[in-house]
């Protein structure tokens, strides 16, 4: 081949678009690792490192700092951060193209050592591409059987430790089962909600994109834990009131205050850290949905690993934990950060041109919302899906989830109103359930479950209908609080 020019390495058309099948396992399969490695990111980083800076003794007061914990938490994080960006490093594709062209040749050189031999002329191009597959998940109704089926058939086999106590038969089926549930517990109902609100957004979305919205909630976690764990302790003690005690107002006050403050604006934080992918104030409620999802995700790990070193209790409290949090305190945080994502969503949308990033978002006409059709097909050339198939469901969302549109309220556009409302929503979670876990506690074990639990219908009922009020306007095409911003998008069109 000595003569022959190569072929030089070219960008990739704006128009083109690459996607492969996969398994719809995959994403589930590859989030649940990321989960475990995030987990011990955050609790290395808030537990050691933060600890030997702020509060070495762990008393809820400031100091005495305690550098060895801070140089010992530093170098146990390394290999975790170095894990982390291994796994998330870019996944590049080397594409090779070859059209007819009497201008061709039949004989081309792409360097180091491929050469394409054709009988006609043609001229070949190749380009790197970033994967921008489609996101891909199993449908919500097969993750909510794997949900259900899993914590019934965990608490079955946890029933004997319950009630026979601990010996060498319960404590090696305990040891079988912990951790298919753990795994079961408190991520399948995430991942539930995620295909689920997927499925009804109506938005091309790559898989690379849904994995950062949940990654960018999971990490959104750590200064949350560190704002509720160490600094709002170290203030409320500083004012005299005690913070370890659950039944003290010091307590309360990092529930009903501290919680909801610093994590509403932490997940806030984490939408505004994917603002260049957000072109509409859906695509802003979408990503916000997406990112408390994921701080639910990590922050249910915590809560069902939690309930597994109950000892004999474990089986009634796992179960009640998993169930409750999966269809409360999971949908409530996608639901909170889902409304500060809205607002900002318009503000951004109204604040510069809509985005055009090949696998992300689209121009296109206000009236149409569906302007980005492919196709996937496989090695034999047999579709596999479609877009059509995916986005079909835009605008049919069942009745028990979204009322009909002259119904809906109007969510505010104004990124501190809607993070003031995200805020006060959490707090009345969390404070009427702490309140009442103050009013529960000299009644009997079964006086106080029956409180709980119609407190916590009434929570999820209140949360199942707000949602389905708000819904109408977050799932409209393009939602913009200025008129003139129409004729903007429909200008930017035809660029």
């Amino acid at each position: 081949m000595q003569g022959l020019s190569a072929t030089p390495l070219t960008p990739p058309p704006a128009e083109l678009v690459l996607a492969h099948p996969a398994s719809k396992w995959n994403v589930v399969r590859s989030m649940l690792g990321f989960v475990f490695l995030l987990f011990l990111v955050v609790q290395v980083s808030s537990t050691l490192i933060f600890a030997g800076l702020l509060d070495g003794d762990f008393n809820g007061t400031l100091g005495p700092s305690d550098p060895l914990l801070t140089v010992v938490g530093s170098i146990c994080l390394l290999p975790c951060v170095a894990g982390f960006a291994f796994f998330r490093r870019p996944r590049l594709i080397h594409v090779i193209r070859a059209k007819d062209s009497i201008f061709g040749n039949t004989v081309n050189l792409i360097e180091p050592r491929t050469v394409i031999q054709t009988n006609e002329r043609v001229v070949v191009e190749h380009h790197l591409f970033r994967d921008n597959s489609p996101l891909q998940m199993p449908t919500g109704k097969q993750l909510w059987w794997l949900f259900l089926s899993g914590v019934f058939f965990s608490t079955f086999c946890m029933l004997p430790l319950l009630i026979m106590g601990l010996n060498l038969y319960t404590g090696v089926l305990f040891a079988c089962i912990a951790i298919p549930a753990l795994i079961v517990g408190f991520s399948t109902p995430v991942f539930a909600w995620w295909s689920t609100s997927h499925s009804y957004f109506g938005l091309p979305t790559t898989r690379r994109l849904a994995e950062w919205m949940l990654i960018a909630g999971m990490v959104s976690t750590l200064p949350a834990i560190v704002l509720n764990s160490f600094v709002s302790p170290i203030i409320i003690n500083a004012l005299g009131m005690n913070t370890a005690n659950p039944s003290s107002l010091g307590y309360g006050l990092i529930l009903i205050l501290s919680a909801p403050i610093g994590e509403e604006i932490c997940k806030a934080a984490a939408v505004l850290a994917l603002a260049r992918f957000i072109d509409s104030p859906r695509r802003g409620f979408q990503i916000g949905f997406t990112v408390g999802l994921g701080f639910a995700l990590l922050e249910n790990l915590g809560y069902i690993l939690s309930t597994l070193m109950l000892g004999e209790e474990t089986a009634v409290v796992f179960a009640f934990t998993s169930l409750l949090r999966a269809v409360g305190s999971i949908p409530g945080h996608g639901v909170w950060t889902a409304i500060s994502g809205y607002a900002i969503g318009t503000y951004l949308t109204e604040k510069k041109q809509p985005l055009t990033l090949p696998g992300y978002g689209e121009k296109r006409d206000i009236s149409d919302d569906q302007s980005s059709h492919w196709i996937l097909v496989d090695p034999n050339g047999r579709v596999v899906q479609q877009s059509q198939e995916i986005y079909s469901k835009d605008g049919t969302v069942p009745y028990w989830l979204c009322v009909p549109k002259e119904k809906a309220l109007q969510l505010p556009v104004k990124p501190w109103q809607a993070l003031l409302l995200a805020m006060t929503l959490h707090a009345f979670w969390n404070g009427t359930s702490w309140a009442l876990s103050l009013l529960v506690a000299e009644q009997n074990t079964l006086g106080a479950l029956l409180l709980v639990l119609i407190w916590s219908f009434i929570l999820i009922f209140g949360l199942w209908q707000f949602t389905r009020y708000i819904l109408p306007n977050a799932l409209s095409p393009i939602t913009l609080t200025e008129s003139h911003q129409h004729d903007k998008i429909k200008e930017s069109t035809f660029q």
